[in-house]
């Protein structure tokens, strides 16, 4: 892995069609954005596996050491004890899996740290899901919402989350009126009463303890429109701050993917 210097070494790298596809308005605009950590290299869906590995983690990120990290979690699960995580954590165990609802499916892992679902799986997911049955607490929520940014441990990852979280998710949301059926059909999210003076508001599950709520305010006035993302007060009980970081900036990263792949 490599770390650039600035955006113009790896826009050199980058096909230069200027084809949109990562959501950015140019290659130069995406070799900005995966720079400042805005988005990975592999937003792009035409970069080459070389380009990948060079810079897998832009400037601003972990890069390997999320996978290094999630190969240690793995080797912790061996010595889990399933049946208390499950009463902990409110899921159950079939077998010799540990399985918790994520975003409204099974999720499960065995102690071998293989896991088995339907959902993609990859260190934004894992890496929170192991830290949480490994560490959570089981807290329950209280409805009581936060910004990331008043998360302990948030404050000072919050501008880059703000970039990578709330501002591409709202990219998405002005550009597709659907988005917020989409997450209710797709990954079991409620609809709940307008928060914050809202115009939308939805909470999705990423564990039965963990919600996120997404909020999101039209464009009245010419203003412009606005999203914040917010978690349970009680979410620090039962994952890190750096695994809500990995939540809300992986999630972000899949609706991306999947807007590109349905059009």
């Amino acid at each position: 892995m490599s770390r650039p210097k600035n955006a113009m070494e790896i826009f050199k790298h980058l096909e230069k069609s200027n084809c949109r596809e990562c959501g950015e308005k140019s290659c130069l605009a995406f070799a900005g954005a995966v720079f400042t950590g805005a988005k990975p290299i592999d937003a792009c869906p035409r970069v080459d596996q070389v380009t990948r590995d060079l810079f897998q983690g832009g400037a601003g990120e972990t890069g390997d050491n999320g996978e290094i990290y999630f190969a240690e979690l793995k080797k912790e699960v061996k010595s889990c004890d399933f049946a208390e995580a499950a009463q902990r954590l409110g899921g159950n165990v079939s077998g010799e899996r540990l399985i918790l609802k994520v975003l409204g499916k099974d999720y499960g892992v065995d102690h071998d740290g293989i896991f088995h679902t339907d959902l993609h799986v990859n260190p934004y997911l894992g890496v929170p899901y192991l830290n949480h049955v490994l560490h959570g607490k089981g807290v329950q929520p209280k409805g009581e919402w936060v910004s990331y940014r008043d998360i302990p441990g948030g404050r000072e990852q919050y501008s880059l989350f703000h970039r990578r979280c709330e501002e591409n998710m709202k990219r998405l949301a002005d550009t597709r009126p659907g988005l917020f059926e989409d997450l209710v059909h797709l990954f079991d999210a409620k609809a709940v009463e307008a928060q914050f003076q809202s115009d939308i508001s939805v909470v999705l599950k990423f564990f039965p303890t963990v919600p996120m709520m997404v909020c999101y305010w039209d464009d009245q006035d010419d203003l412009g429109s606005s999203l914040n993302v917010y978690y349970d007060s009680t979410a620090i009980d039962n994952v890190d701050a750096d695994s809500l970081f990995y939540l809300g900036t992986g999630f972000t990263y899949m609706l991306e993917r999947l807007a590109i792949r349905h059009g």
